[in-house]
């Protein structure tokens, strides 16, 4: 009599367990759900309102496109595949985003239009004509004027600049035979020479800056600063 009811009540444990399985394929439409596989080492490159993104494709050679998604879902970009060899290198450039925080989210695709887990970047800075009105240009020493070493030759100097993200900064005048001429210092330099230099000349400064290092664009500064050799 025990074994009845045990077998009875395995005989029901079976039958709704086998329930379940059916009415999971009912709400799948009787189908499988299949992931495509995901891309490895995605990162994001920023740039003047648009930024860079870029990965090494997935070795799932089903996946015949990508799906890009920013601005909350609402913008997007499809890229079609290549080839599933791991080694290469996908980028995608997306422009014309608005200077905010993004957030953006891949997909891969198969041609049965079965879609990857989403892999995202949080996050993201997007860099324009905000970030440029927060740049200055790189100051004169104060405590080292400009000299004039020969005749119409100046030397000029500068305070210590920010070497990561300092670009260079850029030197315009006329010179004496009223021609233009510009000279430019990079980061790690504290001085630059200014040849055939007319005295009082005026001389326009502006620098530039990449936001963040690897940035795909240079800002500069939106101004130019006067300084004339006396």
């Amino acid at each position: 009599m025990k074994h009845s009811i045990l077998i009875f009540f395995m005989a029901c444990f079976f039958t709704g367990c086998m329930k379940d399985e059916d009415q999971y394929k009912d709400l799948l439409g009787n189908r499988e759900i299949i992931y495509p596989g995901p891309v490895s080492n995605l990162k994001a490159f920023q740039g003047n309102l648009r930024i860079k993104l870029q990965w090494n494709p997935s070795p799932d050679p089903s996946i015949t496109r990508y799906m890009i998604y920013w601005n909350n879902n609402a913008d997007s970009m499809m890229l079609k595949t290549t080839g599933s060899n791991t080694q290469d290198t996908v980028t995608a450039i997306i422009s014309g985003i608005a200077e905010y925080v993004q957030n953006f989210v891949l997909y891969t695709y198969d041609g049965e239009g079965n879609r990857s887990i989403g892999q995202s970047l949080s996050g993201v800075r997007i860099y324009g004509p905000l970030y440029v009105s927060s740049l200055t240009n790189r100051i004169v020493d104060a405590a080292r004027p400009p000299v004039l070493v020969a005749p119409g030759t100046y030397r000029v100097y500068f305070s210590p600049a920010d070497t990561l993200l300092n670009v260079a900064t850029s030197l315009s005048y006329t010179d004496a035979m009223q021609q233009p001429r510009t000279a430019r210092i990079d980061a790690k330099t504290d001085s630059v020479t200014l040849e055939q230099v007319a005295v009082d000349t005026k001389v326009a400064l502006r620098s530039s800056y990449i936001p963040v290092p690897r940035a795909i664009d240079t800002f500069t500064v939106a101004y130019s600063d006067t300084l004339v050799l006396k």
